[in-house]
Parts: structure tokens; sequence; C-alpha cells
């Protein structure tokens, strides 16, 4: 890649920008496939601006982020000498002294870096992460670009429903991460703990000693892109009796079992799983039994005064295939407490009371503005009303998402960052479930992981405890409510007894009543200038033109000041037409 002035990546810019009329198509929110190519052909900066447009269901149609969540990278490759001589730089030694064989030709090329089939002096097959020289440079000079640009977009009216300075802050501290690969280095180690192993699912081991800011080596894992499955003939056989039908159906549940386990089990969760992310290995039945897992389990407690242990293990029988995850550049993060929410959220829409699913999505936001709860509620339940009235199985839980996080923004409630993170990873996971499995009812699948996570969450200890403290609680304040009872009515009886009432939307009941007495005054005002210009009219002796004239002037002036009145009530009418 190479470097280029500011001049000539401006003019790059608006001549891609003016081929597919990028700013009308986002403005009027149409033919958003001519965006997705327009961000693809002007590489890192945009595309990463694309992905984050594609987590905006609040501002954006449902067509138009799932379209922007297809944003694919397709980058030229360095030539070798400029890689070999990045990697020796970064490494701090000739590449034939740390890889016993590194290939020329890169099998794959992104935005960021390009990949290297090698192999270390121990005789370990590995990959090569190399990032593209120049490209730091290419995108703080697309950064600089956008920062500079953000006043003149300001003219734009549709700009205003966004804040771009905080989504340009937001990009660039993005792009800046997966710059560092040692961010990446650390992601994908805690990926691999706490997912290679599980069942099907497998994860590179990392090579720590070889990663730097800029180069990343992991283990080469083998296996076809899961595109090549999505494609493949439903009735083809594969592996035996199976069809690859039927091989969709197994990976697609597995896809979402494990997603379900990275949220409610781990709180860490790949944010990015489309399918060049995933790799599908198929393996014997001989290779398959070599690796049949035991699962362990250890039980410790006393009986009486004796102290015991028990150790049992039950056989894990794996499928002969794995899934193979790579690339670790985008991954996402709930906490416990959020997880909690979450499943209550889906519980809660799972079982279709609409006052509970507006409780738990009101939790899951912040508010950033005026709130009005009835309003919230009322505009939740005429969604919820219509939508829910659907069989469970043909629920559209994305649509549900997009919906309600359009209803929160529209009343100021901002959902929180890691919940937007898992919105849109679940969003492009439902496009490859789709894929694979058209028949699949996702909702089906995800309530009752939910209720899992909720049920083990529950302490009935703790909770029985907090019941009885209640009721005891109760009990002990039944005896004083007749007392209280009779205090109350003797501060009434005595003329003592104060009621506080709150009026909803106080300070617009305000702003109208004062707006309607400004107006009378102004009435009052102009019917005496009317009446006193007559009268000046009127009595003016003969002769005299300046008291006549003082007249006309007030009648000039009541009438231009009528007119005004006239025109703003036309005009105030028009607008609440408009707005319906």
């Amino acid at each position: 890649m190479k470097e280029q002035s500011k001049a000539a990546r401006l003019r790059q810019i608006v001549k891609v920008v003016n081929h597919y009329s990028v700013v009308k198509n986002i403005t009027q929110q149409k033919n958003p496939a001519e965006v997705r190519q327009a961000f693809e052909e002007l590489g890192p900066t945009f595309i990463k601006v694309g992905q984050m447009m594609s987590v905006r269901t609040d501002i954006f149609t449902l067509d138009f982020t799932k379209e922007l969540r297809k944003l694919q990278d397709d980058v030229k490759t360095d030539n070798f000498e400029s890689v070999k001589t990045l990697v020796e730089k970064e490494l701090e030694l000739p590449l034939t002294e740390i890889f016993e064989r590194f290939d020329e030709q890169p099998f794959a090329s992104a935005s960021i870096a390009q990949a290297h089939h090698a192999q270390l002096k121990n005789g370990q097959q590995v990959v090569v992460k190399v990032q593209h020289p120049g490209i730091a440079y290419e995108i703080e000079l697309d950064l600089s670009l956008f920062e500079k640009a953000i006043p003149i977009a300001n003219w734009v009216p549709e700009s205003k429903v966004i804040d771009l300075k905080s989504i340009v802050k937001e990009i660039r501290v993005s792009l800046q991460n997966e710059l560092d690969f040692q961010k990446e280095l650390v992601l994908a180690e805690e990926f691999y703990r706490l997912n290679n192993g599980w069942k099907e699912i497998r994860a590179p081991k990392m090579e720590p000693a070889y990663s730097t800011k800029k180069v990343i080596v992991m283990e080469l894992m083998s296996g076809k892109n899961l595109k090549e499955l999505i494609n493949a003939d439903d009735d083809k056989i594969v592996q035996g009796e199976k069809t690859y039908k039927e091989l969709k159906k197994t990976i697609s549940e597995l896809l979402i079992e494990h997603f379900m386990k990275e949220v409610f089990e781990d709180g860490f969760f790949h944010a990015d799983p489309h399918p060049g992310n995933i790799l599908l290995q198929l393996i014997s039945d001989e290779e398959n039994q070599k690796e049949q897992s035991i699962k362990s389990k250890e039980h410790q407690g006393k009986f009486g005064n004796i102290p015991y242990e028990v150790t049992y293990s039950k056989n894990e029988r794996l499928r002969p295939f794995r899934l193979n995850f790579i690339d670790f550049g985008m991954m996402g993060t709930i906490t416990r407490e959020m997880q909690s929410k979450m499943s209550n959220t889906i519980i809660a829409i799972y079982s279709k009371d609409t006052q509970r699913i507006a409780n738990a999505v009101h939790a899951i936001c912040k508010q950033v503005g005026s709130f009005d709860e009835e309003k919230f509620t009322d505009e939740l339940d005429d969604f919820l009303n219509r939508y829910l009235n659907l069989p469970v199985k043909e629920i559209d839980l994305q649509k549900v998402f997009s919906q309600v996080v359009i209803i929160c923004h529209d009343n100021n409630l901002q959902i929180d960052d890691s919940v937007t993170m898992l919105i849109k990873a679940f969003g492009t996971l439902e496009g490859v479930i789709e894929d694979l499995n058209p028949d699949l009812s996702l909702f089906e699948v995800v309530a009752p992981f939910a209720q899992k996570y909720f049920i083990q969450q529950l302490n009935l200890k703790n909770e029985l405890q907090e019941t009885g403290l209640d009721y005891l609680s109760t009990l002990k304040a039944l005896p004083k409510i007749p007392s209280h009872a009779l205090n109350a009515l003797d501060t009434f009886a005595k003329g003592k007894g104060k009621l506080n009432l709150e009026v909803k939307n106080q300070r617009n009941f305000l702003e109208r009543a004062e707006a309607m007495v400004n107006r009378l005054v102004i009435g009052l005002i102009l019917s005496a200038l009317v009446i006193g210009s007559s009268i000046l009219v009127q009595t003016s002796p003969k002769g005299d033109t300046l008291i006549s004239d003082l007249g006309i002037f007030g009648y000039s002036v009541a009438a231009l000041s009528i007119l005004f009145l006239v025109v703003e009530s036309l005009y105030r009418r028009y607008r609440k037409w408009r707005e319906r």
C-alpha cells in the first residue's frame, strides 16, 4: 500500500462518494448495496464506519443494517520484500532464523493485514498475520479528513440525528485497537482458554514469543470457510449416509448453543461470527475417536465428622467435525449484572408480558434526556401488541430488538454499549443461521438458554431468607396500622392535612398557559390601539394632519400585528399537519 497525500486521498473519496451517491443513499436510506460497495472500495476506515453503522438500528432500517453487515475486505496483497522487511524489523531477527518455511504468497488479505502459511523451526505449522505496511498512515489520514469534515457535515440537516464528533472518536479508538496486534493476542488467548475443547469448538493456540504490535503468529487451523458449507448442495452425501442438509442443521444448532454459552456463562463473546471467521474441518471416524474428551467432576463434603471426596467421569462423544474460530480482533464482554438483565429481557419477550418487557428493557438502558415513562410504555405496548400476537416460532428476535432500540432512542434511553455489541454479533450470527437452516426458529432456541441461566443464578436459600424477612417485617408492622390510620384521620379533622399534587408535564403546561395569557394581553393592547386610533381620527380638528396621521399610524401597526398573528397561526397548524 502506497502512502498518498491528503489532496489525492480527498479526491479519491469525493470521486467514490459521488459515483455511488453515498450521502443521498444514507440520508434517504435506500440502495444499501451501493453504500456497502463504496465503503469496501474506500478501504479499512470506511469499512469500520460501515460496521459501526450496522449496529445503529435506532437510525437505520433493518434492511440497511443487514446489508452493511456483509462488509468484506478485498485488499490487494503486498509484495514479499516489504512483508519480509516488516517481519524482520518487528521480530529483530532474520526470517530464516525464525521460520523453517515462510510462504511468499499470502493465502488471505484483509483491510488491516494479510496472512501467510509458515513453519517454525520446531516443526509447528503456523499462520503469520502481517500488518500492511503504511496502513496506519492511511487510516490516520482518513481520520484527520473526517475530523476536518465534521463542521461541513453539520450543515446537512440529516446529520443532526447522530453526534458526528463522538462517532469519529469511537472509530479512532476502534481502529487504533485493531492496529495493535498485542491487544488481539490477549483477546485470542482468552477465547482459547474459555472455548478450545468445548464440544466441537476449537481455537488456535497463539505464539506470544513471535508476536508484536504488527505481527501475530498462531497455530494453523485446518478446514474450509463456512461459506462453502452454506453453498453446498443440500441433497449431496457427506460423511457416510449424512447429507449436507443434516450437517447444516447440526452446525447451526451448535453455533447457537456456543454463542449462548459465550454470552451467559463466559461473559466474553466473538462479536464478528461471520462465515469468513469460522472454518469447518471434517474428520474421519478414526481421527474423531482419538479426540473423544472425558469430562471429570469432583464433589467434596462431610458425612458427620468424616470428610469425603467423590470423582466421577463422563465420556462426551464428539461428532466427526470441528468448528475452528479464527480472527479475534472484535470481541465483546458482558458483566454478570447485564447477563441477568438480558436473560430477564428474553424471558419477558418469551412470556409476552408487555409490562415485564418494558421494565426489563428500561433496566438495560441509561437515561440521556427527559423521560416520560407512560409514553415509553405506551409506545412499547403498541409495538408489542402487534408483534407478539404471532406464534413463538414466527417471532423474529432481530426485528424485535431493532424496533425496541428505536423506541428507546425516541424516548431518550440509550442501550448499554455491551448490549449494542451483543445485538450486532447476534445479528451477524442470525444471518449465518438463516443461510444454514432457514427453518430454525432462533427465538425458540434462545429462550430456553436464558431460562436455564436465570435458574442457575437463582439462589433459592437467599430468596427464601429475603422473602421470610419481608413477611416478618410486614407482620411486625400490622399491629401499628390502626393507630397510624387514626393519627392520619385526626390530622385531617383538625385541618392540618396537606395534599401535594404533581402535574405531569408541568413545564409544558405552564409554557402553554403563559403563551395563552401573552396572546390575550396582545389582543387587549391591539383592541385599545384600534379604539384609540379611531378616536384620534374622528376627533382631529380640520387642517391638523398630525393627530390624523397618528391615528392612521396606529391602524397600520394594528393591521400588521394582526397579519403577523394570522400567519404565525397558519404556520403552526401547517407544522402540526406535517408532523402527523
